[in-house]
């Protein structure tokens, strides 16, 4: 058994029985629903990595980057080269919105190259797992990845989440670096969502009128030649018209939840990666905490079809775990909260 289908056979619901503990012990001397979600992030942190007295969270932030060959077409106001300079940014001059919210919330920062198309071997601290060396196909000519690189980059993703849970972080924010990956993003939101490709597709990086135009009609194009999977099929969306980093990031959510911790995702990207587990196996977004609500259109209707709801709308569209790290401060203040007003033992 490979370790792809060992973490899945591995994956079962949270406890729900510390959730309802956590929910009887912040409701000591207040109403029911007094603390509203800040309740509710506790009970799902608390019920996903098993603690009856919950600790403060051990965030790690895992940003994967991986170009995509649709990039050539012209989807982004940006050229590919980008993804490079933002893959260095985050470990050189470390001067990222990323970096500056890790910090914010205490989170370990972790870069991982799973196929930018670029020799990246000198930068320092970066994680060298690059599985296709010129990043992906363009899906409009052929599948995006073979299906063994798929689930390469989906191991790449579990044995990283792995060595973390080790070391004992137990929660995992995650992000992405890659141009051209809303278009990806907005593909499988629409299979996934049942949505056409128009209303699939928003700006990415702002841009113009008739690059959205060119971005639509290829999110077009590539629901057409790929309607025949189906929606049921995770893998084989994310092989067709996926990214390096999209899979890689499928495997944080799936090791992470085998493994019982909590992964806060981002923005629209993210939310794509996460309903291609939620594809894999359902019992994964037990595990899973939304944060923030993107700028991107189709974000709401893709978290909606995962049954998750944003706790803030800021307008970002950064991605790279901004939002998702400031979902993590305020499960941090929740954290403290709930042991200020439950009465119970807090362990740092």
């Amino acid at each position: 058994m490979s370790l792809y289908e060992s973490t899945l056979a591995r994956i079962v619901p949270r406890n729900k029985e510390i959730e309802r503990a956590i929910g009887e012990q912040w409701s000591k001397g207040t109403p029911y629903g007094s603390y509203g979600k800040l309740a509710t992030m506790v009970e799902h942190y608390a019920a996903a990595t098993n603690q009856v007295n919950p600790a403060a969270p051990k965030p790690c932030m895992i940003i994967a980057s991986g170009d995509h060959g649709v990039a050539k077409i012209g989807v982004s106001a940006y050229p590919q080269e980008v993804t490079v300079h933002m893959t260095m940014n985050y470990l050189i001059p470390k001067g990222a919105a990323a970096n500056a919210l890790a910090n914010y919330c205490g989170a370990q920062i972790e870069v991982i190259d799973v196929g930018v198309a670029a020799d990246m071997s000198a930068v320092p601290g970066l994680h060298h797992h690059k599985v296709m060396p010129n990043g992906t196909n363009n899906m409009l000519e052929e599948p995006a990845m073979p299906m063994d690189k798929a689930i390469e980059a989906v191991e790449v993703g579990i044995a990283f989440v792995e060595e973390k849970v080790k070391e004992g972080f137990n929660t995992f924010l995650v992000g992405e670096m890659g141009i051209g990956n809303t278009t990806s993003s907005a593909v499988i939101t629409a299979k996934f969502s049942g949505l056409s490709a128009d209303e699939a597709t928003g700006r990415g990086t702002n841009i113009s009128d008739e690059r959205l135009k060119v971005k639509q009609k290829v999110v077009y194009d590539a629901l057409v030649k790929y309607a025949d999977i189906p929606p049921t099929d995770g893998l084989g969306i994310l092989s067709a018209v996926g990214g390096l980093e999209f899979a890689c990031l499928v495997g944080v959510i799936l090791g992470a939840a085998a493994n019982h911790a909590l992964v806060v995702i981002d923005g629209f990207n993210t939310t794509a990666c996460a309903l291609i587990a939620h594809a894999m196996n359902p019992h994964t977004m037990d595990y899973v905490m939304a944060s923030h609500l993107s700028a991107e259109k189709a974000h709401k209707d893709a978290l909606k079809t995962l049954g998750l709801e944003a706790y803030v709308d800021l307008g970002f569209c950064l991605g790279e775990a901004t939002g998702g790290s400031m979902q993590m401060q305020m499960l941090n203040l929740a954290v403290d909260m709930f042991h200020e007003v439950a009465g119970g033992e807090h362990h740092a």
